[in-house]
């Protein structure tokens, strides 16, 4: 039940996070954003990977709050692995970090 709500609860507060981002509402700055070095070259930069890194962020963590619902039906002899299902957030940011690549 524990890894349920919790998967559930990362998830909703992803993105909540994300959506200013995802809105281009969120000016440059050091402490909130994807921060990666093409980020900080322009304002342009800036929005772009933001924008996608919060679209593909909001993405997965819809996927992490379904693997919390469908926890609930799981026995909880089987949930052990679920304890590491918000690492699948690394993937987007793998993905923006490409996407950085091809800017």
């Amino acid at each position: 039940m524990l890894f349920a709500l919790s998967n559930i609860v990362i998830g909703c507060v992803i993105i909540a996070l994300c959506i200013p981002l995802r809105k281009n509402k969120i000016r440059m700055n050091c402490w909130y954003g994807m921060r990666f070095r093409k980020s900080f070259e322009s304002d342009e930069h800036w929005y772009e990977i933001n924008s996608y890194g919060a679209g593909r962020m909001i993405w997965w963590s819809i996927v992490l709050i379904i693997i919390g619902l469908l926890t609930f039906f799981i026995p909880p002899g089987s949930r052990a692995i679920l304890r590491f299902a918000p690492l699948i957030l690394i993937i987007p940011a793998i993905e923006t970090w490409i996407f950085t690549k091809k800017l």
